[in-house]
């Protein structure tokens, strides 16, 4: 804003200088332009007689705003203007060079033109009491003939809340300056939105809705006329109104832990809980989708509940999942009965299991079984340790796999359960049989727990004697410390009878 100062007392010539702001150093000069808005403080200082005499003048520099319109197209080259400032104390739309309107706020013109070209009207706003400085601003309208509304391409009605429902829309087309009005028609139509559109795809949330079949249509309506066109109705039988996001749960181990398959969603949270076989359910990071759930061991036996809440905190849906999972336990030495508990997911039909077994949980591809079995390992199984997992494989090409149970070959040394160390040739000493190499150290002790004999060559074996004299009659103790011939140290433990014949 530029002020210009002209005198109107009649001090004849004599010197004046202003200030035109707080702070401002002084000046002869009677224009000044304010940058910003503001109320500014103009004082006038005049000197006469000797003495200084000054004079104030409160100004408002007012920041230059575009007029803010609702411009509506309507047919016949129609359109309507209502002013929705509260700005300025009035507007001037400006139609063509000679044709213009002043406007306070929530007053309509509307108006005419004799083309569909391009036209550009011109608003300015102004302020009582102020002078015409205001700057313009121009808008680009495109009359049209016709007021067409768009057709409906696609609808669909999904509950984002426990019976809160949300309206999905696909039009043909839209004019951003036509008034649309959406009708949702059931028992009664219902008019879920009135306004302008920016785009073809809309969503509309918190839509009234009966959970029944419905339809739809879009009205364009024109506020000259007070008319509206109106689309076809777009119908729907049969509303899915399922967010279920569990109709591809499942879950499987792999080499990071166990992936969860859940459908990926816009709105809501996946409360996930976990519990250990034999333990109880413990709460787990918040989700939003698949995800891969780190665990300690892939031997352990892990099961799953889901609660899907939604972005109202209500629960909508759970559900339960856990992989396909194997147990192997023991019947006698090196002999393993191997169970299976199935998978818990969302498909229906029964999968094809397989056991597999290798060694490592990475490396089990051989199949052994195809239904709970035992197995008895041996020492030409060629690994003393062997991984057993399942898989089930479902028609839709989902393979799942399992935990992984180890099952271990124990070595047994046979150590007879009694000697006669009398020299007749016959059973003179404990011999150890079965040894995997030749690296073991043999311990005998007392029943009391007594070293009496140690050593780290496993033949000819004990003798019966202690420092020379043979041991008395009774039940001693052994314990055998060895390597495997893959390098593991085991020991084995147990009771003989010395027995004087």
């Amino acid at each position: 804003m530029t002020v210009n100062i002209t005198e109107l007392d009649s001090f004849g010539d004599i010197t004046r200088q202003y200030y035109y702001f707080d702070g401002a150093s002084i000046t002869n000069s009677q224009t000044f332009t304010y940058q910003d808005p503001g109320v500014y403080q103009i004082i006038q200082i005049v000197g006469q007689d000797g003495v200084d005499k000054r004079d104030t003048l409160f100004v408002e520099a007012l920041e230059s705003r575009k007029p803010e319109v609702e411009i509506q197209k309507c047919n016949g080259q129609q359109i309507s203007v209502t002013s929705i400032d509260n700005y300025y104390d009035s507007l001037r739309v400006y139609f063509t060079a000679t044709d213009s309107v002043t406007l306070q706020q929530n007053e309509t013109a509307e108006y005419t033109f004799g083309s569909s070209n391009v036209t550009t009207i011109s608003l300015k706003g102004f302020f009582n009491h102020a002078d015409e400085i205001c700057s313009s601003y121009t808008e680009d309208i495109v009359p049209i003939p016709t007021l067409d509304a768009p057709e409906i391409l696609d609808a669909s009605i999904k509950e984002t809340c426990k019976d809160v429902f949300t309206l999905y829309l696909e039009l043909s087309s839209i004019d951003t300056l036509t008034n649309y009005r959406v009708n949702i028609i059931q028992t009664a139509t219902s008019t879920i939105f009135d306004g302008y559109l920016d785009q073809t795809t809309q969503i509309f949330y918190d839509i009234p809705f009966e959970k029944a079949s419905f339809c739809l249509n879009v009205e364009a309506y024109d506020p000259c006329n007070d008319t509206s066109e109106s689309s076809s109705d777009f119908c729907s039988e049969s509303t899915d109104l399922s967010l279920s996001p569990f109709e591809e749960l499942y879950s499987t181990y792999d080499s990071s832990g166990i992936y969860i398959n859940l459908d990926d969603v816009n709105v809501g949270t996946f409360k996930i809980y976990r519990r250990i076989q034999g333990g109880t359910f413990e709460e787990r990071p918040d989700q939003t989708g698949s995800f891969t759930d780190r665990i300690g061991s892939n031997g352990r036996q892990y099961f799953y509940k889901i609660d899907y809440t939604d972005s109202c905190n209500q629960i909508l849906y759970s559900a339960e999942t856990n992989p396909p999972l194997v147990d192997a336990k023991g019947i006698e030495t090196n002999e393993y009965n191997v169970s299976f508990i199935p998978p818990t997911n969302s498909f229906t039909e029964a999968p094809q299991n397989a056991y597999q077994s290798g060694n490592s949980f990475s490396q089990t591809s051989e199949v052994i079984a195809t239904e709970e079995f035992t197995i008895r390992l041996n020492a030409q199984d060629g690994s003393p340790r062997q991984f057993i997992t399942a898989t089930s494989t479902y028609s839709n090409g989902v393979t799942l796999r399992s935990n992984a149970v180890t099952v271990r070959h124990e070595l047994v040394i046979y150590v007879p359960n009694a000697f006669t160390p009398n020299g007749d040739g016959l059973n003179d000493t404990l011999e150890l049989f079965g040894l995997p190499t030749e690296i073991a150290t043999t311990n005998i002790y007392t029943r009391w727990g007594q070293l009496i004999y140690t050593s780290d060559q496993p033949s000819p074996g004990w003798d019966g004697t202690i420092n020379g004299s043979l041991a008395n009659e009774g039940t001693y103790l052994y314990e055998i410390i060895f390597e495997t011939a893959d390098g593991d140290i085991r020991s084995q433990k147990g009771t003989f009878a010395l027995i004087k014949k």
